[in-house]
């Protein structure tokens, strides 16, 4: 009859185990979900800020942004990187 008692005590403390990692599994995929909710939302916000710019595709490249082809350099050719369609 002892040992009905220990192994019973024993389910019941894994049940209650069982029980407390569900609620904590429940509350972090919750904060996860809102965490993602809040995601989208910057990315709609982000979105929204691409389509104000304007970009004016007249315009040369500044100088500062253009790269300059040496002699010494090794060009890549788009065929080598894979860019080619």
């Amino acid at each position: 009859m002892f040992w009905i008692i220990v192994f019973g005590a024993i389910a019941l403390g894994g049940l209650a185990m069982v029980i407390c990692f569900g609620v904590s599994l429940w509350r972090k995929s919750q904060a996860l979900l809102g965490e993602v909710g809040v995601l989208l939302e910057r990315a709609d916000e982000f979105v929204e800020l691409l389509d104000r710019l304007e970009v004016s595709p007249d315009r040369e490249t500044p100088a500062r942004y253009r790269r300059e082809t040496g002699g010494d350099e090794a060009e890549i050719e788009d065929v080598e990187m894979g860019l080619s369609r």
